[in-house]
């Protein structure tokens, strides 16, 4: 059942991306001839538009067949004004960067979709110190609430993760222990760790995790619009460097 749902998601951007280069095409007067979601035999096909649509038997890509592109045969060329390739350059390009640009835009809609509908974030919430760390030595103890971070107030744990990553010296802590709330001076530590790739690197560390309590964002128009750019600009990081990382090793 997981894989049928993978391959309806994967179909979903394809057709997605696809569409972009697509309306592009379309746009600047291209004929396209064929919007193909798969590769391979013809399953099933209709006619709209000028365009024979299509659903083919190897649905792990998809393709737009525009007039004057043949990649069978590379050689022929047409220069029909409703070619694609009598459009001029910047045409061209608009053309090859609508497909990307289309799943990107499809993401940030998603994640606006999510922000308005209450996304759940982690709480500032210490569920585990680690012996020997500098939150341990501070006195840091399971449980504790962040409630700021030199005069800031911070909400989520990827906000204090951010202080902690960015510092550049003592942090001053406002926290929650019970019914008490008191300071402590936090000295975040560089230390060795391993990235998504299993990389080396050496980052700011304190020794705390999150103790997983959750809690949803109420997020205005404004905000969301900022929360859905965010993660969309963040997702599309991850993607291009993974895609990176298996280019290059």
């Amino acid at each position: 059942m997981s894989w049928i749902i993978a391959l309806l998601i994967l179909s979903a951007l394809i057709f997605f991306h696809e569409l972009g280069h697509y309306s592009a095409a379309r746009f600047f007067g291209v004929y396209v001839e064929v919007f193909s979601i798969g590769f391979g035999k013809k399953i099933a096909s209709f006619n709209w538009l000028g365009t024979k649509w299509q659903i083919s038997a190897i649905p792990l890509g998809g393709y737009v067949k525009m007039k004057g592109q043949d990649d069978m045969d590379p050689t022929i060329i047409s220069n029909d004004n409703d070619s694609y390739n009598s459009k001029k350059p910047w045409q061209r390009i608009i053309i090859l960067l609508a497909g990307p640009l289309a799943n990107f835009l499809l993401a940030w809609f998603l994640f606006y979709a999510i922000a308005l509908g209450g996304p759940k974030a982690l709480s500032p919430v210490i569920g585990a110190v680690s012996l020997n760390s500098p939150a341990s030595i501070a006195g840091l103890q399971k449980n504790d609430r962040i409630l700021s971070i030199n005069g800031e107030a911070i909400t989520q744990w990827n906000e204090l993760s951010d202080f902690i990553m960015s510092s550049k010296g003592h942090l001053t802590l406002q926290v929650q222990r019970d019914n008490t709330v008191q300071f402590i001076i936090l000295s975040p530590r560089i230390s060795e760790s391993t990235n998504m790739f299993k990389e080396k690197i050496y980052k700011r560390m304190v020794g705390i995790a999150p103790s997983g309590e959750t809690h949803t964002l109420n997020l205005t128009l404004m905000q969301g619009f900022a929360y859905a750019s965010k993660e969309t600009i963040a997702s599309s990081l991850m993607i291009f460097q993974s895609v990176q990382k298996l280019i290059t090793g």
